[in-house]
């Protein structure tokens, strides 16, 4: 290719936001291969069959925007003075224009364009004529306040297509200084376990945080795994990130479970099961076989009415949640078509059963103590989410992540990224339905891959992680659908902002009220071994893609990435050699010996970074509570397929930890630090 030809395809990605370059986390600026620029214009719809038609397609696609009346989302903040920018066609005058509204409750009102304009300007389009360039501010709309929400905007008499318009708050919600608790729900054990956590055990979970001071419990997400086969159960390529994990239903507690019926046939009595022993790793496969020989029995006890006042509920709940139903359909035809059949119409209504349940117990958990919920970037790529809204999503790639010094080789994570025009020309429905799913039983959200509301570093198909290139989103759009869900749920905000974070996230985080990821394995160093973490940050020992503390104390993290070729036997024995050092000097800031009893030591070095967070200035403390009981294994190893990634239980059960003196003093502890 001519290197005009190069210039040409390189404006045309601009065009699109698509980066030729990008600085990665060290700040060194990354070159993307042409090829892999063409590759992922082609696969965002641009019609380029050769990169030499590159100066072609700008010309058509430049003289399309100028004739663009209205963007097909305008976002306003509440309190801020911000102007619509609008494009009447030749010849069409200002004063023959009509603003009108739509709230999304119904309610309409109409304006003349003249009342709100700020600003008129002709211009010349390119010898095809002159276009007039208006701006316009939406305050209020004759005598109606903009309230948030998400509404319609049309300019009558200038032949506008509709646009949606996100009126959002300027920010998004703050909330008490406070310690939480974390603990996969998959991980949470009980005397009487089946092989994995339930909803029920989370509600126990947090009467006891909070018992102790604490205001929030978090967990992994708690999304639907991919059913496979072969399962995938990993929290981060959920089967849909707006439907529920059925596996994590307390059968026992439901009031169609062992009560009397007006058909007491129409409850198998099979349902009420023999628990499975408890296992680790978690068995998914029989888990689901299980939940399905309890749940189904119960499912046909209902829709069949013989519980009226539980069938009313559920009625109520399908009609209040399509997309729910749509999911319940698409398990069924997916079960039909393994079966080599059509979807079986008792399957719809057994996976919509368990939305409803699985809603229920997760609301009741919540009652008990805060819930700090996970937000994944993507959802599986054969998953319902694709299917629910295809428009919504870039086919033929993937998000991912490109080369650190963690990840050598950058990260290929298996979602479908998000078309950035698509999602736009449609008021962001799904984003704005899965951020509603997920604050709907949240006080706190994270938000995974923060910078994935700006930009998502896509792979084309067929190509590793190394070959893809950074691709831009409506950053204010986005943030302000989150502000706008967030308010709404009365929710705290948290931006998982960890690894190549490009320049303005965080200024724009801070601008928001988002707080920030702190981990002190990443903040640590041997200058400063116990660091202070800043205000408005979520700080944390760890991360569930980090060794544990113990673990990363004592660089056993060192001897594994050896172990597995990640690391040179040189590098080894220098990153060791630096990990003593740093160990050495955070036993001298914490008054340890440092040739002490390991064990011990650990406990009491943990403690100790612990009450240093609390009494900190990090908005929210969150603890692992595997680390108490020095739990070294990791939840899950990036970039491996091991057999634990996902899977693993809990080494002690909910009434042995919550009934440990010395976990309940620690705790306690961290409550009369925050405090102070």
């Amino acid at each position: 290719m001519t290197r005009d030809g190069l210039g040409s395809l390189a404006e045309l990605a601009m065009f699109h936001g698509v980066h030729t370059s990008y600085s990665d986390v060290d700040g060194v600026s990354r070159q993307a291969d042409p090829a892999v620029v063409f590759a992922l214009l082609q696969a965002l719809g641009v019609p380029l069959e050769r990169p030499e038609d590159a100066a072609a397609v700008l010309r058509d696609q430049r003289a399309g925007a100028l004739r663009r009346q209205l963007e097909p989302v305008v976002v306003h903040r509440i309190g801020r003075r911000e102007s619509v920018v609008a494009t009447l066609p030749g010849g069409t005058e200002p004063d023959s224009v009509w603003l009108t509204l739509e709230l999304e409750d119904g309610t309409t009102s109409r304006r003349e364009l003249t009342s709100a304009l700020t600003g008129f300007a002709t211009h010349e389009r390119g010898g095809s004529g002159r276009y007039a360039r208006v701006e316009f501010e939406l305050d209020a709309i004759g005598d109606v306040a903009v309230p948030p929400g998400y509404h319609r905007l049309t300019l009558e008499g200038a032949g506008f297509p509709e646009t949606a318009l996100v009126v959002a708050a300027p920010d998004c919600p703050d909330g008490p200084r406070r310690w939480g608790a974390f603990l996969p729900l998959h991980a949470l054990r009980s005397e009487k376990d089946a092989g994995i956590g339930t909803y029920s055990d989370l509600g126990r979970l947090g009467d006891w945080v909070t018992s102790l001071g604490g205001g929030l419990v978090g967990t992994l997400p708690l999304y639907p795994v991919f059913p496979g086969p072969p399962i995938d159960p990993s929290p981060y390529l959920p089967l849909s990130r707006l439907a529920y994990n059925e596996l994590f239903i307390d059968p026992s507690v439901l009031p169609e479970y062992g009560a009397p019926a007006e058909d007491p046939a129409s409850v198998n009595p099979n349902s009420r099961l023999t628990v499975l022993p408890s296992s680790s790793p978690v068995d998914y496969e029989k888990i689901a076989a299980m939940r399905r020989r309890q749940l189904e029995p119960l499912a046909r006890a209902v829709c069949s009415g013989a519980f009226p006042q539980r069938l009313r509920r559920f009625t109520e709940f399908s009609s209040a949640h399509p997309e729910l139903a749509a999911y319940a359909r698409f398990r069924a035809e997916q079960e039909g078509a393994r079966g080599g059949g059509a979807s079986d119409p008792s399957a719809v209504s057994y996976h919509l059963y368990t939305q409803w349940v699985a809603y229920e117990q997760l609301e009741a958990a919540g009652h008990h103590a805060g819930r700090y919920a996970d937000f994944p970037v993507g959802s599986h790529p054969s998953g319902f989410d694709p299917v629910w809204s295809p428009e919504s999503f870039v086919p033929e790639v993937q998000g991912g992540a490109p080369p650190d010094r963690f990840f050598a080789g950058g990260q290929s994570w298996g979602f479908r990224p998000f078309h950035p025009e698509r999602i736009r020309e449609d008021g962001y429905r799904f984003f704005s339905a899965a951020l509603r799913r997920a604050f709907a039983h949240a006080d706190c959200l994270r938000i995974d891959h923060v910078m994935g509301l700006e930009r998502m570093y896509m792979i084309p198909a067929g190509l590793s992680a190394t070959d893809g290139a950074y691709v831009s989103y409506r950053a204010e759009e986005l943030h302000a659908v989150v502000a706008l869900e967030a308010h709404r749920a009365d929710a705290v905000v948290v931006g998982e902002d960890l690894g190549t974070v490009p320049a303005g996230v965080r200024r724009r985080m801070a601008r928001e009220h988002m707080l920030r990821t702190w981990v002190f394995q990443f903040e640590s160093t041997l200058e400063q071994p116990l660091p202070q973490p800043p205000p408005n940050t979520l700080a944390s020992l760890g991360t569930h893609d980090l060794p544990r503390f113990g673990a990363f104390l004592w660089g056993e993290d060192i001897d594994e990435r050896e172990g597995t070729g990640a690391l040179s036997a040189d590098r080894g024995d220098a990153d060791r050699t630096a990990r003593r050092r740093w160990r050495h000097r955070l036993f001298g800031e914490l008054g340890l010996p440092a040739d002490g009893e390991p064990a011990q030591v650990t406990a009491e070095a943990l403690r100790g970074c612990l009450r240093h967070l609390a009494g900190g200035d990090a908005q929210i403390l969150l603890v692992d509570l595997e680390e108490l009981w020095d739990e070294r294994r990791a939840q899950n190893h990036p970039g491996t397929q091991s057999p634990e990634n996902w899977r693993r239980r809990a080494e002690r059960t909910f009434e042995d930890f919550s009934s440990d003196t010395d976990i309940r003093r620690a705790l306690s502890q961290l409550t009369a630090e925050r405090a102070s």
